[in-house]
């Protein structure tokens, strides 16, 4: 007798799963290989500290920028919002001397 399509697809569906679930399985495994490795190649943990130092110096370093920019923002917006506080106001005083001039003449 012959195989239905649905049962071949089932098949090949089961297949995959067990492939997908092996990976996954394999990721987790605990089975360490044990590798000889000659001392004079292993990283030292002075290096490793250094870094890490470094790393943190740098990290510290982008934070500091970042927070002069931004300062620097804040500054450039507070400058933009008084020029348009000062504009509003000359274009408010603009408009009544318009008016005080087109009933009083």
């Amino acid at each position: 007798m012959t195989e239905k399509r649905s049962d071949y697809q089932k098949k090949i569906k089961n297949q995959k799963s067990n492939v997908i679930f092996d990976s996954v399985k394999s990721a987790f495994n605990n089975d360490e290989e044990v590798v000889d490795v000659n001392p004079d190649f292993m990283r030292s943990t002075q290096s490793n500290s250094k870094r890490v130092n470094n790393s943190h110096q740098k990290r510290e370093q982008r934070q500091s920028n970042n927070a002069q920019e931004y300062l620097k923002k804040e500054d450039k917006a507070l400058k933009l919002k008084n020029k348009l506080n000062l504009a509003i106001f000359i274009v408010l005083v603009l408009i009544v001397l318009v008016l005080l001039a087109l009933f009083h003449l």
